[in-house]
């Protein structure tokens, strides 16, 4: 049976089990009106794992300090915290696996 790599943990996927996901969700680039964001082959728990820290790092809000109040956070400006959000994940995942 024909296998691909996760592109974080690099383990072994048969092509039934691959895992799609985009860095940014379809819904924000399309609302953003920038081009759909990369697709990445993920296994079950590398993808599982990802949307666990996108819902624990990712806000649409920020606290401004001059106006002491939480504003809400343009469409383009989340498309930046996503992507920051997987280079962290990314980060951390590979520093976990060298830990090993």
């Amino acid at each position: 049976m024909k296998t691909k790599a996760c592109e974080i943990c690099r383990s072994k996927i048969e092509f039934g089990q691959i895992e799609k996901h985009h860095i940014v969700p379809v819904r924000l680039t399309q609302k953003a009106g920038i081009p759909e964001s990369r697709i990445l082959t993920l296994c079950h728990n590398c993808h599982q794992e990802l949307h666990r820290w996108y819902s624990a790092k990712v806000a649409g809000v920020s606290y401004n300090t001059k106006t002491k109040l939480f504003e809400t956070r343009s469409h383009l400006e989340m498309c930046r915290e996503y992507e920051s959000t997987f280079d962290s994940f990314v980060k951390y995942k590979r520093e976990q696996m060298k830990a090993h």
